[in-house]
C-alpha cells in the first residue's frame, strides 16, 4: 500500500504532528486477570476439585467409601496464530513536511519523522484491536455453535440475548472472554467437551444511567456467598468502557436523601477506583456483556507477551522502494471454575 496522504503539500506547517488516541492493551497494561506468557500451544489447563463428607467417629480401620473425592481435570488448550501485517511505500510524502527528513537522493523516500511520529502508531492501534477482541469477538465456527443452541430463561440454558450479543460481535480468530463463558470445550465441566459453559446466569436489559445501579444489584447478587465472603481474595466486576459515564450520570441523579450506589475515589485521575458494595469495577471494551468473577478465573493464553509490542519492520526485497512491517502472535482465552463466575446477559 501507499501511505495515504491527504492535503495540500506546502511548507507551512504545525510544529506538532496531531496523533490519534488508542486505548492501546488495557487488559494486558493492567495485568487485572491472569495472563500466561510462554504458553505453548495445545498445553493443558489443569483444575481441581475436592469434596468431602462428614462420617460418624469410628476406631475401625480405614476403608475406602468414596467419602473424600480427589478430582483433577487438564483440557488441551490450543493457540490461535494471528499476524498483523503489510507493506508501504512513502512516495507520496515528498512535497510534505517528511520529506525534510530523507535522505538525499530519489531513491531515498524513508522519513526519520514519519517513522518516530505516525509510524509508532502502529504498535498501540494493534495493542487496541487486540484488547477489543479479548472482550469481544468470537470465531465464525463459534459462531454456528451457539446459535445452535436451545435458549431458555433458568440457569443451565443460554439466554435469546446472549445469542443476539454474539451474533452481533466481530468475527474473529479466537474467542472472546465473555464467549468463552458460553461456549467451550473444558474437561473441567459437569459434562465434559464442547457445550454450553457452566456460568451464573444473570438476566439483563439495556443498561442507563437511571437503572445501572439496578442492574449491577443483580451482578452483585449473582456472586455466590462464598465468593463475597473470600475476603482476602479480590474478585471484580468487568464492566464495558462506557459505564463509566453512566456510573458517573448515576451518581448526580441520587437524591440528597439517597446515597450514590458508586463509590468514585480520584475521579478522571490515573488512579481513579470505582466500586459498588466493595466490589472494584473495572472497565474494558465489552459490549452488552458484564463478569463478576475472580480475576484469576479469567485467562489470556499466550506465547510470549512481548510479541505485542514487537514490529519487524525492514526494506523489500529486489530493490523495491517500500518497506514491509509484520508483526505475529500466539493467543488465546480461557475461563476456569466456570461455576463461580457471573455473566451478565448469560
Amino acid at each position: 500500500m501507499a501511505v495515504s496522504f491527504t492535503g495540500a503539500k506546502d511548507r507551512k506547517d504545525l510544529a506538532e504532528i496531531q496523533e490519534y488516541l488508542y486505548q492501546d492493551a488495557l487488559t494486558i497494561q493492567d495485568g487485572i486477570i491472569d495472563v500466561q506468557d510462554g504458553f505453548k500451544s495445545g498445553a493443558n489447563v489443569y483444575e481441581s476439585k475436592v469434596g468431602v463428607t462428614m462420617k460418624a467417629g469410628s476406631s475401625d480401620a480405614v476403608t475406602a467409601d468414596g467419602s473424600i473425592v480427589l478430582a483433577v481435570q487438564r483440557t488441551p488448550v490450543a493457540l490461535t496464530l494471528i499476524e498483523y501485517s503489510d507493506t508501504f511505500d512513502e512516495e507520496s510524502l515528498k512535497g510534505t513536511r517528511f520529506e525534510e527528513s530523507m535522505a538525499p537522493g530519489a531513491i531515498n523516500n524513508i522519513s526519520d519523522e514519519f517513522d518516530k511520529k505516525v509510524l509508532a502508531q502502529v504498535i498501540p492501534a494493534m495493542g487496541e484491536d487486540v484488547d477489543s477482541k479479548i472482550w469481544n469477538g468470537a470465531t465464525s465456527a463459534t459462531k454456528t455453535a451457539i446459535a445452535a443452541l436451545v435458549p431458555g430463561a433458568g440457569q443451565g440454558s443460554i439466554s435469546a440475548g446472549a445469542q443476539t450479543l454474539v451474533a452481533a460481535m466481530p468475527t474473529t480468530l479466537f474467542d472472546s472472554i465473555p464467549t468463552r463463558m458460553l461456549y467451550n470445550a473444558s474437561n473441567s465441566k459437569p459434562t465434559a467437551g464442547a457445550g454450553l459453559g457452566t456460568y451464573i446466569k444473570v438476566a439483563g436489559t439495556s443498561v442507563t444511567a437511571s437503572n445501572i445501579d439496578a442492574e449491577y444489584s443483580k451482578i452483585y447478587g449473582g456472586f455466590p456467598a462464598k465468593v463475597i465472603n473470600k475476603r482476602g481474595a479480590l474478585k471484580y466486576i468487568f464492566a464495558p468502557l462506557t459505564d463509566v459515564q453512566l456510573i458517573v450520570a448515576a451518581n448526580k441523579l441520587a437524591t440528597v436523601s439517597q446515597q450514590m450506589p458508586f463509590v468514585v475515589e480520584n475521579p478522571g485521575t490515573v488512579t481513579e477506583k470505582v466500586t459498588y458494595n466493595g466490589i472494584e469495577v473495572k472497565f474494558y471494551p465489552l459490549v452488552g456483556f458484564r463478569i463478576a468473577a475472580f480475576p484469576k478465573h479469567l485467562k489470556l493464553l499466550n506465547d510470549f507477551n512481548g510479541d505485542l509490542s514487537s514490529l519487524e519492520i525492514d526494506k523489500m526485497a529486489n530493490g523495491a522502494k517500500s518497506r514491509y512491517l509484520k508483526n505475529q502472535q500466539m493467543m488465546t482465552t480461557w475461563v476456569t471454575n466456570q461455576d463461580l463466575n457471573v455473566l451478565y446477559n448469560g
